[in-house]
């Protein structure tokens, strides 16, 4: 048979079909389609199919990838081929993520979203917009993240492409498990759909990837066995692709999750193994990632000195690298260590850095939320304009037939219009009824049932709003659970998380009904007091302060210390934050169970 264009692309489609099942397979599928390229003197299909190996290599094989793309480029834009440019910037910038160069594979990936537009070639931009989407999400980039994502996903299932369209899934799925977001349920449901997907269609490589991210959902609901399972199980399977970048990643995971089960000495040796071959590799990125549960690790070890040497160097590289989510991390973990030294101004000052640095992520996911919200729209919008489009055409080949059947189908394509715009309709109320349960579970802590972050910093932007308007003052109290690491290490993490649960309701039952309070954080909280001036709110703290101490049920005494501020003529939310944690701080370092005034 003689070779043909045809015949070259069906290789690289059953090529796209195996490479998560066996990598080594699909490149040699796409070597006999170069070869059949070449012989057809089709420079254009040669470098599709260049173009498909760079990508397929990178996954295994970056620092080869980032070769073989450089060549790409240079053939590519000799013969002015845009959509060669734009696949070899996006294996580029695939390659420097895996190779921990995320900030190099961003310039990467906005080069081949450029390229892909100028060629007007929707496949390459459909790909190159995925990337750019996931980068974006790592650098805590929501809004723009989600954007990406949503026109990727729209592109591919307008072109038919299947294997996009589940890359792109899996991508937004990470979105909505990334604990800024903390829509764990709806990220594990989109990844269970996707195991189903990967398995039967034999993909490994997918079935490993998408069995970490349900470890990782898992570990972010604190269902930390369950999370332990799969990460062994997609261990395995990295294991036995060969592919050592995964592998280390998952070993960092497990590490990190037994740090976090109190097992730090079993913890260790899988977070240094992994920074080990990360070291090997060249991978900074990944090195630094490292050093956030090698820290807590050796924190929990009593090893002080040593963790905040590890803080302060992953500082540096987040720092330099501009990266909000590993720096937010980076300064909550910092103050942590120099709290346990009795370093209280230094403790102090990391917690601000930290206010300021979650700050901005918390602004990024409340823009998020209007996106997420507007892409499930537009999903049932397009589901239903298909719908209507297969109706339309039924109803046209049918009238091609017989005038007299034409005269019925139109008395039953009113019926079926009527009956669609009355589903449109219900539709649409469910919409908005579902994003006002998505929007109350997105302000909600699961545990307490108050406020989360999110719900308790809006009622503090509400407070500030009121008082530019009339004046009314507003103070905020932020406390904290005394010795809690250690109710957590004594009692267990149920232990914990009843204490958390009596705290809350106990903190309820005093705040008054125009206040707010809302868990801040793991054993914090913030109360917001429109309305109180400052002698009221010190005269509340101490009302929380005595409830607590006298009212957690069996088990040993638990106090609390709180810090309280009110509002200036010129406060903002994070400057009053900032006070009302320095007086927090305070408390703890005169000895824990008191409250301390900004």
């Amino acid at each position: 048979m003689a070779d043909s264009a045809a015949e070259v692309r069906a290789i690289m489609r059953r090529a796209d079909d195996e490479v998560e099942r066996s990598p080594d397979a699909a490149l040699s599928m796409l070597q006999r389609a170069l070869e059949m390229a070449g012989r057809l003197g089709d420079a254009g299909l040669r470098r599709e199919v260049l173009v498909d190996a760079c990508d397929t290599r990178a996954a295994f094989s970056p620092a080869i990838a980032v070769t073989e793309a450089d060549a790409g480029l240079r053939e590519a834009r000799k013969a002015d081929d845009g959509k060669a440019v734009a696949g070899f910037h996006s294996c580029r910038g695939y390659a420097l993520d895996r190779l921990g160069r995320p900030q190099e594979a961003a310039a990467e990936y906005e080069a081949a979203v450029v390229q892909a537009e100028r060629s007007e070639n929707r496949e390459a931009l459909a790909d190159a917009l995925a990337m750019r989407g996931e980068n974006r999400h790592y650098q805590g980039r929501y809004d723009e993240a989600i954007a990406d994502l949503d026109r990727a996903y729209a592109t591919s299932v307008e072109l038919g492409l299947v294997n996009q369209q589940r890359y792109v899934l899996n991508a937004i799925a990470n979105v909505y498990s990334d604990e800024n977001v903390g829509e764990f349920d709806k990220a594990i449901a989109y990844y269970r759909q996707l195991l189903r997907q990967d398995r039967a269609a034999g993909a490994r490589l997918g079935e490993a990837t998408t069995r970490y991210n349900i470890a990782s959902a898992l570990e972010s609901k604190g269902e930390y066995a369950n999370a332990l399972s799969e990460y062994r199980h997609a261990l395995e399977a990295y294991t036995a692709l060969g592919d050592r970048s995964s592998v280390a990643e998952t070993e960092r995971a497990i590490g990190a999750l037994l740090v976090r089960q109190g097992k730090a000495a079993e913890g260790q040796p899988w977070i240094e193994r992994a920074a080990a071959t990360f070291a090997a590799a060249g991978d900074e990125e990944s090195v630094a990632r490292c050093r956030l549960p090698r820290a807590r690790a050796l924190r929990a070890l009593g090893r002080l000195r040593e963790a905040r040497d590890e803080l302060e160097q992953a500082e540096r590289h987040f720092r330099a690298s501009d990266n909000p989510r590993y720096l937010a991390k980076v300064y909550a973990e910092l103050a942590e260590v120099h709290a346990q030294a009795g370093e209280w101004r230094k403790a102090y000052e990391a917690s601000v850095a930290h206010r300021s640095v979650q700050a901005v992520l918390d602004r990024r996911a409340r823009q998020e939320q209007t996106s997420r919200l507007r892409i499930q729209f537009d999903a049932a919008k397009k589901e239903q304009e298909n719908r209507a489009l297969l109706i339309e055409n039924a109803h046209r080949g049918e009238a091609l037939r017989t005038a007299e059947r034409v005269r019925s189908l139109q008395r039953i394509a009113i019926m079926l219009g009527a009956a669609l715009m009355l589903l449109l309709g219900t539709m649409a109320l469910q919409q908005v009824q579902r994003g006002r349960r998505l929007k109350r579970l997105a302000m909600t802590d699961d545990l307490t049932g108050l406020p989360n972050r999110r719900g308790v910093l809006d009622a503090l932007e509400r407070g500030l709003r009121a008082r530019q308007q009339d004046g009314r003052p507003l103070a905020v109290v932020v406390f904290d659970i005394d010795h809690f690491k250690r109710i957590n290490d004594l009692h267990g993490h149920h232990g914990g998380d009843r204490v958390l649960e009596d705290v809350a309701a106990l903190v309820r039952a005093e705040v008054p009904a125009s206040g707010s309070v809302g868990r801040f954080g793991g054993e914090e909280f913030l109360v917001v007091l429109p309305g109180l001036d400052h002698a009221g709110a010190l005269a509340l703290a101490e009302r929380l302060r005595v409830a607590v101490s006298s009212g957690v049920g069996d088990g040993p005494r638990v106090t609390i210390s709180l810090g309280v501020a009110s509002a200036g003529d010129d406060a903002d939310a994070e400057a009053l934050l900032r006070r009302a944690d320095g007086a927090l701080y305070r408390a703890k370092g005169e000895g824990r169970d008191r409250v301390v005034s900004a």
